[in-house]
């Protein structure tokens, strides 16, 4: 990842902006060394689960990858934590 300067990345900021866009490079906006900022490409948007679930619905899966389907889904499950309220 490329380092860019804050008075260098005002100086310039459609530039580094289009070569963000157009060559996907990614730059780190420093100030004394310290990052602040970074200018990222857009990744292209997934899924959600229920769009996922809607594709494996419509797909024809051999038995063992459903199953294995299935559990890696109730691992992945038991992973997750509850969310806390931020407000509370």
């Amino acid at each position: 990842m490329k380092t860019l300067s804050i008075t260098e990345a005002s100086k310039g900021f459609s530039e580094w902006v289009n070569r963000v866009y157009s060559r996907k490079e990614t730059f780190a906006i420093v100030r004394l060394g310290v990052p602040y900022a970074l200018l990222v490409p857009v990744s292209p948007a997934g899924c959600n689960s229920h769009e996922l679930a809607d594709a494996l619905a419509d797909a024809d899966l051999p038995a063992a990858d459903r199953r294995d389907l299935a559990t890696a889904v109730r691992i992945g499950r038991k992973a997750l934590r509850p969310l806390k309220n931020p407000w509370g």
